[in-house]
């Protein structure tokens, strides 16, 4: 499908997009939400609300955390991280789970030990390790 764009020129209405959270094509642009992978609120409870400004507005602008998803899906996620939902599509938790993690770990989000350990038994369920 062609890229439509909006009679502005500003905005796209139609294409062709992969929402990895349901394993689906989607072609509506007002189907998708930007998704954060992990979550601004989420964030804040573990940790980022000692954060300097700059360093919570580079984490909300990081597109490493940032993810096209089916609207339907990132709000059935809200604030909520891998311990509490996962993805629908099955064949994406995997990746879901340790992208999570990996971006966590870079912003230095700080896990209980409880969570850790719960997060690392989910990251063997879902990936074989």
């Amino acid at each position: 499908m062609p890229v439509t764009l909006a009679p502005s020129g500003c905005s796209v209405r139609h294409g062709r997009w992969l929402a990895p959270y349901i394993g689906q094509v989607v072609t509506e642009a007002g189907d998708l939400d930007i998704d954060h992978i992990v979550p601004l609120r989420y964030a804040w409870g573990h940790g980022a609300a000692s954060w300097p400004a700059a360093k919570r507005a580079r984490f909300a602008r990081d597109p490493v955390n940032l993810l096209p998803v089916s609207a339907s899906a990132n709000r059935s996620k809200g604030a909520r991280g891998p311990l509490d939902w996962l993805p629908p599509d099955p064949g994406f938790r995997c990746q879901y789970v340790l992208r999570f993690r990996r971006i966590a770990a870079s912003y230095g989000l700080v896990q209980s030990a409880a969570e850790e350990r719960e997060l690392v038994a989910l990251t063997g369920r879902l990936c074989g390790t």
